[in-house]
């Protein structure tokens, strides 16, 4: 018995990983082809400085056009699941939303203010 609960204990912990990340998003979302045409979010990345396409939905968040959005989330892993990314986020937090300027194109380059 003490076996089986302690292998129950290990695919428990491998499988269901989770961490916090920040995300910044974009004050609209844009087509693009995943899975299927879908739309997306535009996610900052800072470390390339371009802004790049976000699948996944946000469980519990209201997207508003028009603001620049920073999020704390948490990613679960679901695990090698055909046709779906790998993680699923919930949102902790919005730790600010601000108003973008009317003439943002993520395509010229336009960084969040």
């Amino acid at each position: 018995m003490r076996l089986l609960l302690m292998a129950a204990l290990a695919v428990f912990c491998a499988c269901g990983g989770e961490h916090i990340e920040t995300l910044t998003l974009g004050p609209y979302e844009v087509r693009c082809q995943g899975f299927v045409e879908q739309d997306c979010y535009l996610e900052y990345n800072a470390d390339s400085g371009r802004w790049e396409f976000f699948y996944e939905s946000i469980q519990g968040f209201n997207f508003e056009p028009g603001y620049f959005y920073t999020l704390e989330v948490r990613l679960e892993d679901r695990g090698p699941i055909q046709d779906a990314g790998r993680y699923s986020y919930h949102l902790i937090k919005v730790i600010e939303k601000k108003e973008a300027p009317d003439d943002f194109d993520h395509q010229r380059g336009d960084k969040p203010s």
